[in-house]
């Protein structure tokens, strides 16, 4: 069996292409770029000759993802990386494209144990990261709803109304929403939050760094470090295990150069 890389447009094929290559996989071309919604069209082929690799969920990646978790087929996960990326341009740290990667699911969801080699390749990354202390007050709960086209793949649809009333009924802070266009500070609306209650969005990273407490759902990579039951956001968790949180974020990110010399499959294969 063999890598099978898709295509789907321009700027997200670029890691796909890299990886496949570095495992000596096939990549299947797109016949035409098409809109976020429609279905890429491929040349024929089948998933069960071997594990998939794609990036996001749009233009048919999110059906491929769904028929290998039907067929128990493997597949490999690119999007934008949890710390220090620049969406598809380089990243003014890293100096090249970086992208998170991860094998059977969206996100990275465990506390792992890195090996020398991998501490080595993440020092200079993580130095640059300062846990502040936990703090345990704020003045409101602060609510980020997840991106329309993770409402639509995941079907939470009513995500925002549902949390919201959980919270209601077990807390009586303010509730601030912080929708994905807000022009407010990041950081400001974190450090006067109580706790922060995601879905999956990368904020509760952000939370989490700054000391404030994660509520999410149980696809989010924040998983390890939070609580899923909304209701109970005024007994909020203070995990002492943030550092190797990091450590593992780090190390399932890579830049397009590790992608290209086998790095980045000698870890997630």
């Amino acid at each position: 069996m063999y890598l099978q890389g898709f295509e789907t447009r321009e700027v997200t094929d670029i890691p796909v292409r890299a990886l496949v290559k570095s495992a000596g996989g096939i990549l299947h071309k797109k016949e035409a770029t098409v809109a976020p919604y429609e279905i890429t069209s491929w040349p024929k082929f089948s998933l069960t000759d071997g594990p998939i690799c794609v990036f996001g969920i749009l233009r048919g990646t999110g059906t491929l993802i769904a028929k290998c978790i039907s067929l128990k087929q493997n597949f490999y996960y690119f999007d934008h990386a949890y710390l220090f990326g620049n969406r598809h341009e380089n990243s003014s740290f890293y100096g090249d494209k970086i992208y998170r990667l991860t094998k059977n699911w969206f996100h990275i969801r465990e506390v792992q144990t890195l090996n020398q080699e991998e501490r080595k390749r993440i020092a200079n990354y993580k130095n640059k990261i300062k846990l502040k202390s936990w703090k345990k007050s704020g003045e409101y709960i602060l609510v980020c709803p997840p991106s329309n086209f993770v409402v639509r793949y995941f079907n939470l649809h009513n995500w925002l109304d549902n949390t919201v009333n959980v919270l209601e009924k077990n807390s009586d802070r303010k509730i601030k929403i912080r929708g994905k266009d807000s022009v407010n500070s990041l950081e400001s609306d974190i450090d006067n939050a109580w706790a922060v209650v995601t879905s999956q969005s990368n904020v509760a990273i952000d939370a989490l760094i700054r000391g404030k407490p994660s509520f999410c759902d149980k696809i989010s990579m924040a998983l390890p470090l939070s609580l899923t039951d909304f209701a109970k956001i005024e007994q909020p968790i203070y995990p002492d295990t943030r550092e190797q949180f990091i450590e593992t974020l780090l190390a399932n990110q890579f830049t397009l150069k590790e992608i290209e010399n086998g790095t980045a499959w000698e870890k997630v294969k």
